[in-house]
């Protein structure tokens, strides 16, 4: 992520954003030191500084690690689904599980998906750059294929994260609805519809 490193280095880094990413998690960025991020993490703040500029620096490549970690896993459970259909309900799946075993990640996501800084939604847009344009050619073939309604796919890539993060942050803050509930009622809306067609009724 900076530079050529070494696979000792590589770990060290990782090391240090995990530690920073429980960190952040649970202070606020104003708040947030470089020698308790240092401690948390079992390294001296002089290495710190070696890997990182700053905070700032630090705190956008923790952002970028964890986004780039979360979808990696995301597409990769979902390359192999036969239909755009079945490619959708493991996104849901997968990605409502992930986000619930990992609340440090949710929180940093959440909090970058909301903060309306330049630098955190450019790291944002770079960091899942690669998973849009998977997603859109995986709907455009469906819209070739008819599975799929003539949508703009950033739009529906967009609404489908922004309907996965509400839905997490009811189920790990306001306590409301299990994994299940959840992930039942998104496919429900996203893949059959809200509203009953009463001619079929």
């Amino acid at each position: 992520m900076i530079g050529e490193l070494t696979p000792l280095q590589q770990q060290r880094q990782e090391k240090i954003l995990q530690a920073a990413a429980r960190y952040f998690a649970r202070v606020h960025y104003h708040k947030a030191d470089m020698d308790s991020i240092a401690k948390d993490a079992g390294v001296g703040k002089g290495t710190l500084y070696r890997y990182f500029k700053n905070k700032d620096d630090l705190y956008l490549k923790t952002i970028q690690y964890l986004s780039l970690q979360a979808f990696e896993h995301l597409h990769q459970k979902a390359a192999k689904a036969a239909s755009f259909r079945e490619y959708l309900e493991i996104i849901i799946d997968t990605a409502i599980d992930y986000f619930v075993e990992r609340p440090e990640t949710f929180s940093m996501v959440l909090m970058s998906n909301l903060a309306r800084i330049p630098s955190i939604l450019q790291v944002m847009e770079e960091s899942t750059k690669t998973y849009l344009e998977s997603f859109t050619k995986r709907m455009e073939q469906a819209k070739v294929n008819g599975e799929v309604r003539q949508l703009n796919p950033q739009h529906v890539y967009s609404t489908l994260f922004a309907t996965i993060i509400n839905a997490v942050h009811s189920i790990l803050l306001r306590k409301s609805g299990s994994p299940q509930e959840m992930k039942d009622t998104i496919k429900t809306i996203l893949l059959e519809g809200l509203i009953n067609n009463r001619e079929q009724q």
